[in-house]
């Protein structure tokens, strides 16, 4: 289905159809709809209905934010023969776009008729639902979102949250929490459902809950300025410590036992540091106090005077910072001052790297974003003062970091190849970033959030994990002779992304590859992918044969509230209230590259994942696998239904269908190299493994970090 080059016009005779249909393919892909359509007219005027070019010109038109053209097109793609009720529900999507509230209801209607599979149905009904909310009749709504909700499971979480506006419509508030509080539940990403319930229960006088779920939304996007205003609101009616009342991870004592001797040490040869309570900004977060206990006696040391003090197991210290004098205090458990301090130190396990740090209740002033739980790690941690506080820093063998990262990966009871793929991948993406780490007085490698991939620190391990990065010891994924760049999501949603499409530096060699047992069609037209984006998973998929995932991590259905996408606009140049949303382009998987908004006062462009999903919801959009449906008020838009396919950027490995490649049976080095087909396993800790002749030998330049050259082992060897 790859694009063809040049312009869709029309080719001489009907033998070249097949080629003006690749080239219209081809301009839809590019985001050239006014030549695509050409083709599609082209097809039609020679009677050509294989590739349906009426639908494709409907799709085309709906595309370039022209809807009234897109009607009458859609009335002709369903006049005739055996006409599927897919087809009928986007004639009703398109008369509902214009305000056609009656024409919609009929197609809708007709839709469930023709309907051969229940997800079908499930969207007639929230097209009905929606028809009726637009129509006023918020109680005739209800049934027809109830029906979708029962219909398929993919249609539930929006169900619920227009189900929730229906209800506050008809001024039931209980009703609509309950509704918001079922869309959140089967999909989490679900922001409008979050947004809807928080702003509800900030109204409604539920101090608590508001606050509850202003947290969880500054935890999406710390920018809310809404969300901020009503967690400080609400902040003074919560008693108690208001960590406890969030329900923040607490830890009484190290759980590590020093003495254990099983399982056995893996190779401790290379050590990460982990910079601890990951912000948004890209630093660890600065505290101004915590208390730390060892899981064995201890010393603390630094480089200016080396051994400050000693300390016993499960002694349980307190640091905090004095802003009167810009000093860090460390205080014993009776309240008596041991040392202070302006330069680093360290707490150094005497258990070497059996010995354990807990960090407990860190005060952060802006936890926005952060993580504020506490964490027992493995190593040494070190403090680093600064003029506001300080930060920590976590320093450990890399192999005993991976048990964390890998816990955390995969939901508990996945298969054991699919924790040692992981284990494969995470390692690589760690020894990545220990040649790659930018400058900073920390020298930190990785932080322990989701920035890189997130850890949880010795709480949080799963023997499975530990297993699993135990049996693939020092296996990484190689890169013509160099560690590679090793990417994963939760769902490909069928086919994983080209890396060197996705802008992604370092991604030319991360090629898109069929997440199924056998190869999936390829999309011919762009109803086929629209087909594709609103239908169930086609079957094959190895993340059906995943336990555990939500429906909503496959497919996923999101209703945007034009006013709240033209806030986000604004806040970057003012366009408007907003005519049209465009998509500018795609990649050959049907990936979003750029949308184009468009206003009264000029068009404003959002190109690669994290521009365009801090347009269409902050810190919550599953993919850039989907297709829009503006819907208009007047010449105005009023919502935006997007449909979409897969969780997270899809490039590399797909950690759900790593998990239903394991439960097929399949073992982790073939699951490894279907996701990273031109990529090579090698060993950090083998050194003849990497003077392996590969043969796309190139020169690779020099990275910032200091553990560049150490992790080439070819200059490595050749330097000694």
């Amino acid at each position: 289905a790859a694009p063809v080059a040049g312009a869709a016009a029309p080719v001489a005779g009907a033998a070249d159809a097949e080629q003006t249909a690749r080239s219209s393919y081809g301009a839809f892909l590019q985001g050239r709809y006014d030549d695509e359509i050409s083709g599609w007219r082209y097809l039609e005027t020679l009677g050509l209905e294989r590739d349906q070019p009426a639908a494709n010109e409907a799709l085309a038109e709906r595309d370039a934010g022209r809807p009234e053209k897109s009607l009458p097109l859609w009335i002709q793609a369903t006049v005739g023969g055996e006409v599927d009720g897919f087809l009928w529900n986007q004639r009703g999507w398109s008369a509902l776009a214009l305000g056609r509230v009656r024409d919609a209801r009929a197609a809708f209607a007709r839709a469930i008729d023709r309907a051969t599979a229940t997800q079908t149905q499930a969207e007639a009904n929230l097209g009905l639902g929606l028809a009726a909310l637009a129509d006023g009749s918020p109680k005739i709504a209800l049934e027809p979102l109830r029906r979708a909700a029962v219909a398929g499971p993919y249609a539930i979480a929006v169900s619920a949250q227009l189900s929730a506006e229906a209800s506050l419509r008809l001024r039931d508030k209980q009703a609509a929490v309950t509704y918001y509080r079922q869309a959140l539940d089967a999909d989490r990403y679900d922001r409008e459902a979050l947004l809807g319930l928080m702003r509800l229960l900030d109204k409604i006088g539920d101090n608590r809950g508001a606050w509850l779920t202003a947290r969880r939304e500054l935890a999406i996007d710390p920018s809310d300025e809404e969300a901020r205003k009503i967690l400080e609101r609400n902040a003074r009616y919560i008693p108690g410590d208001p960590d406890e009342a969030a329900g923040v991870r607490r830890i009484a004592r190290p759980a590590l036992d020093p003495a254990q001797k099983d399982p056995p040490l893996p190779t401790l040869k290379r050590r990460i540091r982990v910079g601890l309570y990951g912000a948004p900004d890209g630093h660890p977060a600065t505290i101004t106090r915590c208390y730390v206990m060892v899981n064995s006696p201890f010393k603390v040391t630094s480089k200016a005077y080396g051994v400050m003090k000693t300390g016993a197991a499960d002694d349980q210290w307190q640091i905090q910072y004095r802003p009167d004098t810009a000093v860090v205090e460390v205080r014993d458990a009776s309240g008596n001052i041991l040392f202070i301090s302006k330069e680093p130190f360290t707490f150094v396990p005497d258990a070497g790297p059996r010995g354990s740090v807990l960090i407990k209740s860190a005060r952060i002033p802006d936890a926005i974003g952060v993580d504020i739980g506490d964490r027992e790690e493995r190593g040494e941690v070190t403090v680093f003062p600064n003029p506001w506080g300080f930060r920590l820093v976590d320093e450990e063998p890399l192999e005993l970091y991976l048990d964390g990262v890998v816990s955390l990966a995969l939901p508990d009871g996945s298969p054991p190849e699919a924790f040692r793929a992981e284990a494969v991948v995470a390692r690589t993406e760690a020894a990545w970033a220990m040649g790659h780490r930018a400058a900073s007085l920390e020298n930190v490698d990785v932080l322990d959030d989701r920035s890189l991939q997130p850890t949880i620190g010795v709480s949080g391990e799963m023997r499975d994990a530990d297993v699993a990065v135990r049996a693939t010891d020092g296996d990484v994924l190689a890169d013509r002779g160099e560690i590679a760049r090793a990417p994963q999501h939760d769902d490909s949603g069928g086919r994983t992304a080209d890396g060197a499409a996705s802008g992604v530096p370092g991604m030319q060699d991360v090629v898109s590859v069929s997440d199924a047992e056998k190869p999936l069609p390829d999309w011919r037209t762009p109803l086929d992918f629209e087909r594709f984006v609103h239908e169930p998973p086609p079957e094959g998929l190895y993340s059906a044969a995943a336990p555990g995932p939500t429906a909503a991590t496959a497919r996923w259905t999101r209703v945007l509230d034009a006013r709240d996408l033209r806030t986000r606009v604004d806040q970057r140049r003012s366009v408007g209230r907003l005519l049209r949303l465009i998509v500018a382009g795609r990649t050959a998987t049907g990936r979003v590259k750029a949308l184009e908004v468009v206003g009264p006062k000029g068009t404003e462009t959002y190109a690669g994942f994290d521009e365009i999903q801090t347009l269409l919801s902050p810190g919550s959009l599953r993919s850039t696998l989907f297709t829009l449906q503006p819907l208009y008020d007047g010449k105005y838009l009023s919502r935006v239904i997007v449909w979409g396919a897969g969780t997270g950027t899809g490039l590399g490995f797909s950690r759900t269908g790593a998990i239903g490649q394991a439960a097929l049976g399949i073992k982790w080095r073939r699951i490894v190299e279907r996701y990273f087909p031109k990529y090579q396993i090698r060993n950090l800790y083998r050194a003849e493994e990497w003077r392996r002749p590969s043969p796309r030998a190139r020169r690779i330049p020099k990275g910032v970090g200091p553990y560049r050259r150490t992790l080439n082992f070819r200059l490595e060897k050749k330097k000694k």
